[in-house]
């Protein structure tokens, strides 16, 4: 109760010298700034608790917890990002290995997917292990969108080694 106190203590001190400051000073522009003058030092006597006050309330807790869930929300879409990601590049793999093998090639596929300018993840690249093949590489340029730019063939030799006894 004393800080309530000696709160009170001060506007009404405040107060009495303001009054008492313009009931001396002589009319006119003199009278006008003491009223003005006193009127400010009144109004920071009233608002000087907010100066000690503890600014750990419910207002900062928010603006945290907004901080926080926009945090939480710019991971989940990176997250989202990175599994349609995974699935668009094992899915198209998965497309292009069984063009191939309709066609009767024995091949590897392995497909990057990288972000359209919507920021979606489309495939990109595709990197193929086996013969080329024509036939698959129109496919993969016309069904999948891959340019033949973008298609890399690599043939596997067979290495043969012999032992000398």
């Amino acid at each position: 109760m004393g800080a309530l106190r000696a709160w009170l203590l001060g506007i009404v001190l405040t107060a009495f010298a303001g009054g008492l400051a313009r009931q001396l000073t002589p009319q006119g522009r003199e009278q006008a700034m003491v009223r003005l003058v006193g009127g400010l030092l009144l109004t920071l006597a009233i608002l000087q608790p907010l100066s000690r006050m503890e600014w750990q309330g419910p207002a900062l807790e928010a603006a945290s917890f907004r901080a926080q869930s926009g945090e939480q929300a710019d991971l989940y879409r990176k997250n989202q990002t990175e599994s349609l990601r995974a699935i668009i590049e094992e899915k198209t793999g998965a497309y292009i290995w069984d063009k191939a093998n309709r066609l009767g090639l024995d091949c590897t596929v392995s497909v990057t997917a990288a972000a359209g300018e919507s920021g979606i993840p489309l495939p990109d690249t595709v990197t193929i292990w086996g013969g080329y093949s024509e036939a698959l590489a129109v496919c993969i340029e016309e069904e999948v969108g891959i340019p033949a730019e973008k298609q890399f063939w690599l043939e596997e030799k067979a290495w043969t080694e012999t032992k000398e006894s």
